[in-house]
């Protein structure tokens, strides 16, 4: 249990690091040209999330029960902005020639119910995890 709650630290942690320059691009751009107040709040908001991130990803290796208390304070927010722990996959693909298998529509349309599947596992073994961590 203690090596698959640091793994998915990691997997919080790759997620932030993935994540966090285009988002930090997105917010600077937001305030440099004339976007909505819309437009900024969600940058800012997005921000904020992917902080969770490095927040939760150091907890779950520092204390366990704080970590998945606030992995799932984040979970609403994983799916409203599409933040998946297994995302880095689709990142790890374009970065070993694979652009033309993944851009297909095909592969798109179930490389997302991939990781929506694998997202609810993750949650399901959390959910098991912190059920025998307040026991302890």
């Amino acid at each position: 249990m203690k090596w698959g709650l640091r793994f998915f630290g990691l997997l919080d942690a790759l997620t932030f690091l993935i994540f966090i320059p285009s988002k930090f691009y997105f917010f600077l751009s937001t305030f440099k040209f004339p976007f909505s107040i819309a437009t900024k709040v969600e940058a800012v908001w997005e921000l904020l999330v992917l902080f969770f991130f490095l927040i939760t990803a150091i907890f779950l290796f520092l204390k366990p029960k704080s970590g998945l208390l606030f992995s799932f304070i984040i979970i609403p927010s994983r799916i409203i902005f599409l933040y998946f722990s297994f995302d880095f996959l689709s990142y790890l693909t374009f970065y070993l020639n694979f652009e033309n298998l993944v851009s297909s529509a095909t592969f798109q349309h179930y490389w997302f119910y991939v990781l929506i599947f694998s997202e609810s596992l993750r949650y399901v073994i959390s959910f098991y995890w912190y059920s025998n961590l307040k026991r302890i």
